[in-house]
């Protein structure tokens, strides 16, 4: 009995361990319930979770100038095998390639991997060869290292400190990521001299305290205490921000503490308001000679343009177009964006580059040809929005090319746009705030947002036999970010064997033929053209089909009953179905799907079908003119698109006559 009773008490605890943990706010040591912990309670699909992450913000002041310090512990639980990706870390940090006056530097960094073995806790230390430092652009470097032994079970530990000589500016602390944080803690001290405007964001309650504190400095030949203001945020048991395809950075929704300098105000030295503006950043820009500098260069290819008789193409956007073929022939993308780009030269020597690098050539390339180029500053979607309170040069991630090729509108392109055309960007780049940096310095605000669409104008002919066989042809017409997308799809395909295969096993078809249009042009538009075949399901003298041939929408987009994020679409779309379909001699409608209009908020669709003697005709149109739908709209977006996709799946009798 008594054993019995032990053994329930084991499970028990087991149970409680796999279930419930308290924060350990104590370093370098993991207690037990954390090192069998097995699952995270509040969040069961978690494959790793952060059980405390502590950052510390303070000043030093160093050989007469200030520094600003991070020191950083966070302590992390692999709870599935895809957990152990959290091995690997990285920090970004500020190093200019030549200028060092003002630089960034990681110090005492120190890994540990707990793992309990036959019941101790074996401890793995990660040795220095396990990190290095790469140069990511001419501003940043990146610190990479990997703790060892991590599997699943392991407890992570990782410490370091991040101090700046740029302590006019602080990073933003954000709560929450891509993990669930059990406890969180972020303390800010900030001199009296300094002047900064906090800001907190996010929906998740967070525990704010505010005191005053002191630090001493060497100033003037003597010591002097200066007060501080501290800031501390604690929060516990955040929410993973769980990234999916409507949304492009969760971090602009979570829990996060910005400071904003507005001033430094040092007695008897400085007395400066630091308040930037995007007119000022504009003009930094346009001084700096690896940028704006680069803008005044006439390109390497300049012999080329002129010999090939480019500049005297009389539309301009033809001669954009020579323009980007000569470029395309001697360049690639390399997959990767940047803000900062290599010599001209460089570029042509190598063969590929970043979008930065090849935009910069093309801009160049463009005056040669007499068209007005300048780049169009931005941060991409997926590193989150531009701030509307302050202006900062760090926030802006890369840019595209704008230029004026039909009277005073703007056009835009990019080097990355490998399938677009003109206005035809990634939708990573589609952002509502880029900036347009002008040769005078009046820099101006446009909406990227607003020049992209995707269309889709279908035509399906089909004649269905008497055993249920439709035998036809579907053309589809696709203009501006559909045309891109389809281009690209077939870009990456590993062969059009296996394309073909994929589209049959999405129709539910087999596929007698197939040609595509324009899917090497330059150009907004493509045309898909095919010959099929697709069985109907049949009992007995009745055929049962779905006017539309293939449905539309054949799944719901959103499943979840509930949504904690926006939903972000990539651009606004358009989609027309026209279809004709012969019935066979001695067959007619029995029953027929009602006419369907559905309206919400931007987004409308109508299905309707008719019947003419033995021609059975159906009509499909959606459009989405809005990318934005806040998490308030989610249980109304969500509908709208279930009774969509319910409709798209509605089907005709047809029955034999006689």
């Amino acid at each position: 009995m008594k054993r019995n009773v032990f053994l329930l008490l084991l499970a028990v605890s087991q149970v409680l361990c796999a279930q419930t943990v308290e924060p350990n706010l104590k370093w370098g040591k993991p207690t037990d319930a954390e090192l069998k912990m097995t699952e995270y309670a509040v969040d069961k699909d978690a494959d790793a979770v952060v059980l405390f992450h502590k950052t510390d913000v303070f000043y030093n002041f160093v050989n007469g100038d200030f520094k600003v310090c991070y020191d950083v512990r966070t302590r992390l639980k692999v709870l599935k095998p895809d957990g152990k990706r959290v091995a690997d870390k990285s920090i970004t940090y500020y190093e200019n390639e030549t200028n060092r006056v003002r630089k960034e530097q990681v110090t005492g960094l120190k890994a540990v991997a707990y793992n309990l073995e036959n019941g101790k806790v074996v401890k793995t230390k990660m040795e220095q060869a396990m990190v290095h430092h790469e140069r990511l652009d001419k501003n940043q470097k990146v610190l990479k290292f990997s703790v060892p032994q991590v599997k699943v079970g392991t407890v992570i530990e990782y410490e370091y400190r991040l101090e700046s000589d740029i302590y006019y500016d602080i990073y933003t602390w954000y709560a929450q990521g891509e993990l669930p944080v059990l406890y969180t803690y972020y303390d800010l001290s900030i001199p009296e001299w300094f002047r900064f405007n906090i800001e907190e964001t996010g929906a998740c309650p967070v525990e704010k305290k505010m005191d005053g504190g002191s630090m001493q400095l060497h100033f003037n030949g003597g010591n002097e205490t200066l007060s501080t203001q501290n800031y501390r945020f604690t929060a516990r048991n955040l929410p993973a921000l769980k990234a999916d395809g409507y949304v492009w950075c969760v971090e602009n929704y979570g829990n996060k503490v910005t400071a904003e300098l507005g001033g430094i105000y040092i007695p008897g030295a400085v007395h400066k308001n630091y308040t930037t503006t995007w007119a000022e950043i504009d003009k930094q820009l346009m001084e700096d000679g690896d940028f704006g500098g680069r803008l005044k260069n006439s390109s390497p290819l300049k012999a080329d343009i002129v010999s090939a008789g480019i500049p005297g193409i009389a539309d301009k956007s033809e001669r954009f177009a020579a323009v980007w073929k000569l470029l395309k022939s001697k360049v690639r993308w390399n997959g990767n964006y940047a803000f900062w780009g290599k010599s001209a030269s460089k570029i042509l020597k190598e063969g590929t580059g970043t979008n930065a690098d090849i935009n910069f050539l093309l801009i160049n390339m463009l005056h040669d040809a007499n068209i007005e180029a300048v780049p169009v500053v931005l941060r991409t979607r997926n590193k989150g929005f531009l701030p509307l309170t302050h202006a900062s040069m760090k926030f802006l991630t890369t840019f595209v090319v704008g230029m004026h090729l039909a009277d005073d509108k703007w056009t835009f392109f990019d080097a990355s746009s490998e399938d677009g055309y003109l206005n035809v960007l990634p939708a990573k780049l589609l952002v509502e705030r880029a900036r347009i940096i002008k040769k005078d310095g009046q820099g101006d605000w446009v909406d990227l947002m607003a020049v992209a669409h995707g269309r889709e104008a279908t035509s399906i002919e089909v004649s269905l036999n008497a055993n249920g066989l439709l035998e036809g042809t579907r053309t589809r017409v696709l203009t501006e970010e559909a045309a891109a997308m389809l281009r690209k799809n077939w870009r990456e395909a590993k062969d059009s064997v296996e394309q073909i295969h994929k589209l049959q096993e999405k129709g539910g078809m087999e596929i007698k033929s197939y040609q595509l249009d324009g899917q090497h042009d330059f150009s907004s538009q493509l045309t898909e053209t095919m010959g099929f075949t697709k069985q109907c399901d049949t009992a007995g003298e009745l055929i049962f089909l779905n006017p539309l041939v293939f449905a539309p929408m054949s799944e719901a987009p959103f499943t979840a009953a509930e949504r904690h994020l926006p939903i972000e679409l990539p651009y606004k779309q358009a989609e027309a179905i026209n279809v004709v379909i012969k019935l066979p001699e001695g067959y007619m409608v029995e029953d027929m799907p009602r006419p369907v209009v559905l309206k919400y908020d931007g987004m409308t669709a109508r299905i309707g079908t008719s019947i003419d003697g033995q021609v059975l005709t159906a009509q499909f149109l959606f459009k989405i003119g809005k990318t934005f739908y806040p998490v308030s709209s989610y249980q109304d977006v969500k509908a709208f698109l279930d009774k969509l996709t319910e409709c798209c799946k509605n089907m005709v009798t047809i029955k034999k006559v006689g």
